[in-house]
C-alpha cells in the first residue's frame, strides 16, 4: 500500500480530518517531487513516505499536547470564575472573566498584563548589562552605537575582538533562549537553533511599497539557505517550497497576519502556540546582511529590535499561560461559559456586557486596537499628540510630587516601612552611579520602561507612545529634561527595591509572624504559608551591603521543580509590579479601554477618542487602582478609613503641587482660604488638575475653554490653527484688527516643544 493510500484510509476512518489529510498529501507530494531528481521513483516514494510520516506524527503529538494544555487551562479558568468574589462578597463570573486580562484588586489569580510584565522583568534581568550599556540618553539616542554593531556581529558568530561586546552577545543569547523555552512550556514548538542570530523587525509599509519581487530579491541574496530548515520535515527547503514559504512570509508581513485568518472562523486563525516559528526560519548568512536588511526593510536600531522581541514574546507567552495555546478559542469558551452559567436576569445582563468587554480587552492585549486603519492619518495625529505633550507637559513633574503620597499609602497597605520613602526617591534620582543603580533594579526584575522605550514618561498621562520616531524623541527629551521620566523610574524602582529588601529582612520570620499587612499582601496574590517557606529559604542577593530576595534566584534553585520555581518567581514579580502600580499610578489597560473603547487609529472616532483621552488617563487609573481598592475594603469602617486617608492626603499634596507650580511661574502662592483652592487641590491630587483651572478662570492652563479641555488637546490645537489662519483672514476681509503678531507669538509660546519645562519657562517667556 502506498503512503497516499494510507492517507486516504486514515481520512476515511476519521483518523485524519479533511484539512489534515490535504496537508499530508501536499507534504508527501512535495517531498516526492524533491527526491525524484536524486533517486529512482520507488526509492523517492519510500523516502517521501517515511519523512512525511515522521512529520505528521510530530505534528499530531504537538496537537495532542496543545489540546491537553488547553483543557487544563479551561479547567483552571472555570475554578477561578467560581472562586471569584465581588465587592459585595458575592460571586461575579463576568468580572472574574475580565480580571483574566488585567487584575481588578479582587482576583487572586494572575492576569495577562501581570504575567507579561513579570516575564519581561525576568527577561530584561538576564540582559541588564545590555540595557545599561545601550540605554537611551537625554535626547533619546541609543548609546555606544559602535559597540552595539559589534555585539550584533558577535551574536552572528563573528569575532570582533571586542570582549565586552562578546559578553553582551552572550547575555542576549541567554535572554532569547529563556524566552524560547518558556514559550515552548506554554504550548509552543520553537526548535532550538544555536545559529539563529537576531530577530527581525519588519517595516510593513516599506515592504508593501517595494512589492514582493524587490523584497524577495533583496533578502534572498542575504539569507543562508543551508540554515533554513523546514519545520515540518526537519529538512532543507526545496527551491519550489522555499519560494512558496517566502511568498507566505511576505503576505503575512504586508497584511499584518490577516492572510492567516479564516473568514468567519471562531478560532480567528491558527493556535498561538504554532505561530512563533513561522518566520523563525529566516536566517541571514552574515551580520552585515542582517544589518542591511534592517536598515532598508526593518528597524536600523538593533537595540529596539531586541526590546521589541522581548516585549512581543513576553506578551505571547503571557497570553498562552493564562488563556492556553489557543487564546482565541478560550475567548469563545469564556463567553459561552458566562451565558451558560447565567441563572438570573442580572447575571444575563452582566454576561452580555462582559461579552463586548472581553473582545475589547483582547484587542488591547494583542495590540490589534492600535493597528491603524489609515497609516498616514494615524501617524500624523500620533505625532501631533507627541508634540503637544512636549509643549504642554513640561511642568508635569511638579504635579508628580503627589506620588510621595501614593507611595506612602501603597507602602502602608502592603506592610512596608514608610519612613524611607523620600530617601529611596532621592537615592534613585542622585546622578552618581545612575547606570549601576539602574542595572541593579533591572537585575532584580523591576520595571525597565525608562531604559527600553521612547517617551516612557508620558505614558502616565497620555497612554500613547506611538507615532514617528522624531516626534517621540522630542517628547522623550522633554519628559527627561523636565525630570518626569527620571522621577517615575525613581519612584517605581525605590518601591520595588523596598519590597524585595523587606522580604529579605523578613526571611527569618514564619508566615504568621510577618507584619500583618505584609502577610495579607501575600495572601491577596494567592501566596500562603507553604509558598512563603519556599520563598524565604532562597539565598539572598547582596549588592554593596544591601540584601534583596531576588526572584531570579528562586528560579535558579535546583531543590524546586521547574513548575514550582517558575510559579513562585513569576507570582512574586507580579505582586511587586502590581503593588508598584499603586505607588506610582500610570495609565493602565482598563483606563485606556474606558477612554478609547474599541476605536482604532487612523479613523475619525479613533483620533477623537485619543485626543479626548490625553491627560485624563492618570485620573482614570486612580479609579481602577486606589478607588477600587478602597471599595473592596471590608465594612463601612474599612472603606471610610481608606477613602478618608486618600481624600485628605491627596488634597493636601495636590495643594502643595499647585503652589509649587505657581512659584515656578514666578507668581506668589495662591490664597488657600477659598473653596476654589481646595477644590482645585482635590482635582490636582487626583490627577485631574487641568479641570481645577476652571475654578479660578474660564480657561485651562493651556488657554482653552472647558469644551476644548473635554475634547482634548488635539482638538484645541486644530481650533487654534483655524483661528490663526482662517480666523485672521476673515477678520482682515471685514476690516477688523487681526492682531496677528500677538496671536502668532502666543501660538508659538503655547505650542513650542519644551516651552513649558518648569525651570526654563520663566526665561523663555521673558
Amino acid at each position: 500500500m502506498s503512503f497516499r493510500d494510507c492517507i486516504n484510509d486514515a481520512e476515511g476512518n476519521k483518523e485524519l480530518t479533511a484539512d489534515q489529510a490535504k496537508d499530508a498529501r501536499e507534504l508527501f507530494d512535495g517531498l516526492e517531487a524533491e527526491y525524484q531528481g536524486r533517486m529512482n521513483t520507488a526509492a523517492a516514494q519510500a523516502q517521501a513516505g517515511a519523512d512525511a510520516f515522521d512529520a505528521i506524527r510530530k505534528q499530531a503529538l504537538q496537537r495532542k499536547r496543545q489540546k491537553a494544555m488547553q483543557l487544563r487551562t479551561w479547567q483552571g479558568i472555570k475554578k477561578n470564575l467560581a472562586d471569584y468574589r465581588g465587592i459585595d462578597g458575592n460571586p461575579n463570573e463576568a468580572r472574574a472573566a475580565l480580571a483574566l486580562f488585567e487584575q481588578d484588586g479582587l482576583s487572586k489569580y494572575s492576569s495577562i498584563t501581570q504575567r507579561e510584565e513579570a516575564i519581561k522583568g525576568e527577561a530584561f534581568g538576564e540582559m541588564s548589562r545590555v540595557l545599561g550599556e545601550f540605554r537611551r540618553n537625554v535626547v533619546g539616542e541609543v548609546r555606544q552605537k559602535a559597540k552595539l554593531d559589534n555585539m550584533v556581529r558577535e551574536v552572528f558568530g563573528e569575532n570582533t575582538g571586542d570582549a565586552s561586546a562578546r559578553e553582551l552577545a552572550k547575555a542576549w543569547e541567554t535572554t532569547a533562549e529563556f524566552l524560547r523555552k518558556r514559550f515552548n512550556r506554554a504550548g509552543g514548538a520553537i526548535a532550538k537553533r544555536t545559529d539563529w542570530g537576531m530577530p527581525q523587525n519588519h517595516d510593513q509599509i516599506a515592504i508593501t511599497k517595494a512589492g514582493y519581487t524587490a523584497w524577495r530579491d533583496f533578502i534572498g541574496d542575504r539569507l543562508d539557505r543551508d540554515k533554513m530548515i523546514d519545520e515540518q520535515t526537519g529538512l532543507r527547503f526545496s527551491d519550489e517550497k522555499f519560494e512558496l514559504v517566502l511568498t507566505d512570509v511576505y503576505k503575512s508581513i504586508s497584511t499584518d497576519g490577516l492572510n492567516k485568518l479564516t473568514p468567519g472562523a471562531q478560532g480567528q486563525g491558527k493556535s498561538l502556540g504554532n505561530r512563533r516559528q513561522d518566520h523563525r526560519f529566516l536566517s541571514f548568512e552574515t551580520a552585515t546582511g542582517w544589518l542591511e536588511y534592517q536598515k532598508k526593510f526593518g528597524d536600523a536600531n538593533s537595540f529596539d529590535t531586541m526590546i521589541s522581541h522581548v516585549t512581543n514574546m513576553s506578551r505571547d507567552i503571557a497570553m498562552m499561560e493564562i488563556l492556553g495555546p489557543n487564546p482565541a478559542a478560550t475567548l469563545q469558551f469564556l463567553k459561552q461559559t458566562l451565558v451558560k452559567n447565567a441563572k438570573t436576569d442580572k447575571a444575563v445582563k452582566q454576561a452580555k456586557a462582559a461579552d463586548k468587554k472581553i473582545d475589547d480587552l483582547y484587542m488591547f492585549v494583542t495590540g490589534k486596537n492600535n493597528s491603524p486603519v489609515n497609516g498616514f492619518w494615524a501617524s500624523t495625529f500620533a505625532g501631533t499628540r507627541q508634540l503637544l505633550t512636549a509643549a504642554q507637559l513640561g511642568s508635569a513633574s511638579i504635579g508628580a510630587i503627589t506620588d510621595l503620597n501614593f507611595q506612602r499609602m501603597a507602602r502602608s497597605f502592603a506592610g512596608l516601612p514608610q519612613t524611607s520613602t523620600i530617601n529611596g526617591y532621592l537615592k534613585q534620582l542622585a546622578p552618581l552611579g545612575q547606570k549601576e543603580k539602574g542595572e541593579l533594579a533591572i537585575r532584580l526584575g523591576l520595571i525597565a520602561e525608562g531604559w527600553t522605550s521612547l517617551a516612557a514618561g508620558q505614558m502616565r498621562y497620555v497612554g500613547d507612545v506611538s507615532g514617528p520616531e522624531v516626534t517621540r524623541r522630542i517628547s522623550d527629551f522633554v519628559m527627561r529634561a523636565s525630570l518626569l521620566s527620571p522621577m517615575t523610574s525613581a519612584g517605581r524602582w525605590a518601591f520595588g527595591m523596598e519590597f524585595l529588601g523587606f522580604m529579605a529582612q523578613s526571611r527569618n520570620l514564619k508566615f504568621n509572624e510577618l507584619e500583618p499587612n505584609f502577610k495579607r499582601t501575600f495572601e491577596r496574590y494567592g501566596l500562603g504559608e507553604s509558598s512563603w517557606n519556599q520563598i524565604r529559604s532562597t539565598d539572598l542577593y547582596n549588592f554593596e551591603g544591601a540584601t534583596f530576595l531576588r526572584p531570579a534566584d528562586i528560579r535558579a534553585r535546583t531543590d524546586l521543580t521547574t513548575s514550582q520555581a517558575e510559579f513562585l518567581t513569576t507570582r512574586v514579580l507580579e505582586m511587586v509590579n502590581s503593588e508598584t502600580n499603586f505607588a506610582v499610578p500610570s495609565t493602565n489597560m482598563r483606563g485606556k479601554m474606558m477612554l478609547q473603547g474599541d476605536t482604532r487609529p487612523g479613523t475619525v472616532s479613533g483620533e477623537l477618542a485619543r485626543s479626548f483621552g490625553m491627560y485624563k488617563g492618570f485620573g482614570v487609573t486612580l479609579v481602577n487602582t486606589h478607588l477600587m481598592r478602597g471599595r473592596s475594603q471590608k465594612g463601612a469602617m474599612g472603606k471610610g478609613v481608606y477613602f478618608a486617608d486618600l481624600l485628605i492626603s491627596a488634597t493636601l499634596m495636590g495643594g502643595l503641587a499647585l503652589q509649587l507650580k505657581e512659584m515656578s511661574k514666578g507668581r506668589d502662592p495662591r490664597s488657600m482660604d477659598t473653596q476654589e483652592f481646595w477644590g482645585a487641590a482635590f482635582l490636582q491630587g487626583g490627577g485631574l488638575g487641568i479641570y481645577g483651572d476652571f475654578l479660578f478662570a474660564d480657561v485651562n492652563r493651556f488657554g482653552g475653554g472647558l469644551a476644548q479641555t473635554i475634547a482634548g488637546p488635539t482638538v484645541g490645537f486644530v481650533d487654534d490653527v483655524r483661528r490663526l489662519t482662517v480666523g485672521n483672514v476673515m477678520e482682515a476681509a471685514t476690516g477688523e484688527d487681526t492682531k496677528i503678531g500677538s496671536e502668532l507669538a502666543r501660538f508659538a509660546q503655547d505650542y513650542t516643544p519644551g516651552s513649558s519645562i518648569w525651570y526654563a519657562r520663566l526665561g523663555i517667556e521673558r
